[in-house]
């Protein structure tokens, strides 16, 4: 079992908050800033709830599974069911009439790929950071001797 990466849950209120004035930016009604920015910090704490479900679901996979690639697969794969489960859930708590389904499906649909091309930056940035890391070990060893 692995522990909870805390970077990893504040990346996720990030990108919550980064979710959030996208989707402001891209709505066209009539609001009050007040209210924009109410939904951006609501869309930051429904970011830190994903994080955190996500981060302790994947904590709970087993060791076996410590590949990298693998890992931001299942993490990806399982940010994506607890998003879609969460918004699915907003939305029938607050019983909101005003969004027609096709609304909810564009909407969710930005959000998964915001999360996706998050996730893939993510991995990318890793794997930078490994190559760079296994070309400066190289050039120790080189020089070591």
């Amino acid at each position: 079992m692995e522990k909870i990466h805390l970077e990893n849950i504040i990346k996720s209120i990030i990108l919550g908050l980064f979710i959030g004035v996208i989707l402001q930016f891209s709505d066209n009604t009539n609001i009050k800033f007040s209210y924009r920015v109410l939904a951006i910090l609501a869309s930051g704490c429904v970011g830190f709830f994903i994080g955190l479900v996500t981060e302790w679901l994947t904590a709970i996979l087993p060791i076996s599974m410590a590949n990298a690639r693998t890992y931001f697969l299942i993490n990806n794969l399982i940010a994506l069911i607890v998003t879609t489960v969460i918004m699915m859930s907003l939305i029938i708590i607050t019983n909101s009439e005003m969004v027609k389904k096709g609304e909810f499906i564009s909407v969710l649909l930005i959000v998964l790929g915001i999360i996706c091309l998050a996730n893939l930056s993510d991995y990318m940035m890793y794997r930078r950071a490994q190559n760079k890391l296994r070309k400066f070990k190289a050039m120790i060893k080189d020089t070591k001797y």
